[in-house]
């Protein structure tokens, strides 16, 4: 809920949500990669911020593996607790403003992972943003097309090695 909660909604038309967007446009939506959480079954999950729950995009327990191949083989994302997953409908920002509305998309994703950082840290625990990985197989394993809708940014989040309350 941190990252992409929705605090209020006016008119049905409208949300005021837990982190700032350029022009309140939230273009990003959140996957969420469960590995060992409990009371979720391992696999891939989008958020549904509307609702706050949880909506099945893959079930297998192993898929894991296949993010972290995507991931240029980072193997800390197939052993930690959770995985978040950005991804951007572009057009949400690119209608109102045009080219420059890629330039917000990073900003905003950068918002969201900081709210990330902080909550995982309150609760004990540390997060690893991740900006490496193939678009084409990272997108192909979401289910999404790569252009109207494509991977932005990943966090792993966990227990921290040091056993410190630091994050990062």
């Amino acid at each position: 809920w941190a990252t992409q909660g929705i605090k209020k909604t006016m008119r049905d038309l409208f949300t005021f949500r837990t982190v700032p967007s350029a022009g309140a446009r939230h273009c990003l939506e959140t996957y969420i990669l469960a590995n060992n959480v409990e009371g979720i079954d391992p696999g891939l999950y989008r958020y549904l911020a509307l609702t706050h729950r949880l909506a099945g995009v893959n079930p297998d327990p192993h898929i894991a593996d296949s993010v972290a191949a995507a991931c240029v083989n980072q193997r800390f994302l197939k052993d930690n607790a959770v995985t978040f997953i950005w991804t951007v409908d572009a057009y949400r920002m690119t209608w109102r403003y045009g080219e420059r509305g890629y330039r917000y998309m990073h900003i905003d994703v950068g918002h969201v992972c900081q709210n990330l950082y902080l909550a995982a840290q309150a609760v004990g625990c540390a997060a690893c943003a991740v900006g490496a990985f193939h678009d084409d197989e990272l997108n192909s394993l979401l289910g999404i097309d790569g252009e109207a809708q494509f991977a932005l940014y990943l966090a792993a989040v966990g227990k921290s090695r040091s056993g410190s309350r630091q994050s990062g």
